[in-house]
């Protein structure tokens, strides 16, 4: 280190300057990130049983925009019990499945533009 605070011969105003764009570009690469996930939206999935049969229920999933409340149309809906799974994607925002009675079953919904939801029921 000489006399001008000079380390290897590399100036200390450049190594700073480094320094401080290295955390302005994490800082922005940050807010940036934070952009593209305000973007994608949530779902607000409702899940409603009837009997249907002694050994099968109908399963009613619903699908609307989380924070509007509007129908989502185009999703996909896809449901997984023990020994099958089924899976639907209607124009509507309404799906019918009939599931065995007394089991869980695991749904899932996704859409191009929104995060995938999942959830399970017991019927």
């Amino acid at each position: 280190m000489n006399e001008r605070g000079e380390l290897l011969d590399i100036p200390i105003r450049l190594v700073m300057a480094l320094m401080i764009g290295t955390l302005c570009l994490g800082v922005l690469v940050q807010f940036i990130g934070t952009a593209e996930r305000s973007v994608i939206r949530d779902l607000d999935v409702h899940l409603d049983t009837s009997r249907y049969s002694s050994t099968q229920k109908r399963l009613v999933v619903k699908v609307n925009d989380a924070s509007s409340g509007e129908p989502v149309s185009g999703a996909t809906v896809q449901v997984s019990y023990p020994g099958g799974s089924q899976a639907k994607t209607n124009s509507s925002n309404s799906f019918s499945f009939l599931v065995p009675r007394n089991t869980i079953v695991t749904v899932r919904v996704t859409h191009s533009q929104y995060l995938p939801w999942e959830g399970q029921i017991a019927t």
